[in-house]
């Protein structure tokens, strides 16, 4: 099996996405899902990842599912609409037999058609697998799973928005990426409480702000996605452990995407930061797991004295994270404090993004690694969050969306 830290991009070329590696191992790996075969892509407020034998997503706020959760998309009753596929009913046939690869009916789930033919195949369709009888000899066919995914993507734009009930995208946009976004990015560092922090996401969704993963505004800057009017993203520094009691809970309760920025092993100073297991934690519950690095270095000046150890900040801190974690593809800049060094030395980490603490709302590729945010405080009224919001923009010299 090729390295877990290449993503598995060594057969197709395209990588695994950071919200999915983990998930791709839960499932089996490549020997179960096979390899990607579509880069992310957003569909509506979700991001799907076709393989050759599925597609993962991870749930925005539009779906029934927890939000930012990756799961196995049941995309064989997709297909199944897609095609219009008789109901599942009646007998088995030979689809009853022994599969080739017994291993996988489980996996496949409760059948979501009968038999029926399609591209010179006797086919049926499964929950998550779609199942064809392959000849093995002259004399003998078998029922052989695979390649759900594979197929899927061969249907025309009619089939696939029949069958997901929606935009199903199979290619990244292909327009330039526009000259600007513009969305607030608020930043949280200690939680005193749910209360306030709830009032504070409750007044902005009721002003008409539409929260945002962190994922869907870096691939809008990059051209591949499309935002709702008026975004904003949650983000979170540093790691505190009252981050899980005061936030999640408020962030999973109103289906609010964010973005933590975590310190791996930072917890044995005593000093109330999440283990390990904490952060596993938050990213179970379908939050983004971001790089702070190790020790809350102070990147400028490290680069110029020991350049060892800054690269050791950026990059160790990401490998910790994507081997007992999940995929990291964003950093944050500790103390906010970066220049023209250490951007290239994140950049050449291979992270895909990173944040500032400089005042502002407006992004664009330029800005890709020197991200503007809006400092806030959990415990503010709405009426300091929104003040916070009005003098980022006006710094960028752009309207306030609120």
């Amino acid at each position: 099996m090729p390295d877990r830290r290449s993503r598995w991009r060594e057969v197709s070329g395209i990588p695994v996405e950071a919200p999915f590696l983990r998930a791709v191992e839960a499932v089996g790996g490549p020997a179960v899902l096979g390899y990607p075969i579509t880069p992310g892509l957003f569909a509506g407020d979700a991001l799907h990842q076709y393989f050759n034998h599925g597609r993962l997503d991870a749930p925005g706020r539009s779906s029934a599912h927890q939000v930012g959760v990756p799961r196995l998309a049941d995309l064989g009753k997709a297909m199944a609409r897609a095609l219009q596929a008789p109901p599942a009913a009646g007998s088995d046939g030979p689809f009853a037999d022994p599969w080739i690869d017994e291993s996988r009916r489980d996996r496949a789930g409760p059948p979501a058609s009968a038999p029926f033919d399609w591209r010179g195949w006797r086919i049926r369709l499964y929950e998550r697998d779609l199942v064809r009888m392959l000849d093995r000899s002259p004399v003998d066919a078998r029922p052989t799973p695979g390649h759900l995914g594979d197929l899927f993507v061969t249907l025309d734009d009619t089939e696939r928005t029949r069958g997901a009930e929606g935009p199903a995208p199979v290619q990244r946009l292909t327009a330039d990426p526009p000259s600007e976004v513009q969305a607030p990015i608020l930043t949280y560092h200690r939680i005193a409480g749910p209360t306030a922090f709830q009032a504070q996401l409750e007044g902005l969704m009721d002003a008409g702000l539409s929260p945002v993963s962190f994922e869907h505004l870096v691939a809008a800057i990059e051209g591949w996605a499309e935002l709702p009017d008026r975004p904003f993203v949650v983000s979170f520094d540093d790691g505190w452990l009252d981050q899980i009691d005061g936030a999640l809970p408020v962030l999973q309760d109103l289906r609010v995407p964010a973005v933590f920025f975590v310190l791996p092993g930072f917890d044995r100073h005593g000093q109330g930061h999440m283990t390990l297991a904490d952060i596993q934690s938050v990213r179970a519950a379908g939050v983004t797991v971001g790089s702070h690095t190790i020790n809350h270095a102070n990147l400028p000046p490290l680069y110029r004295t020991n350049l060892g150890a800054a690269q050791a900040e950026v990059v160790e801190s990401r490998l910790w994270l994507e081997a007992d974690v999940a995929g990291v593809d964003y950093f944050a800049y500790p103390l906010g404090r970066f220049d023209p060094d250490v951007k290239a030395l994140v950049a050449a980490a291979e992270y895909r993004a990173a944040v500032s603490t400089v005042p502002g709302i407006l992004h664009n590729l330029e800005r890709l690694f020197e991200l503007r945010r809006v400092g806030v405080e959990a415990w503010w009224p709405l009426a300091d969050v929104v003040q916070k919001i009005r003098q980022a923009a006006a710094a960028d010299g752009v309207p306030s969306p609120v």
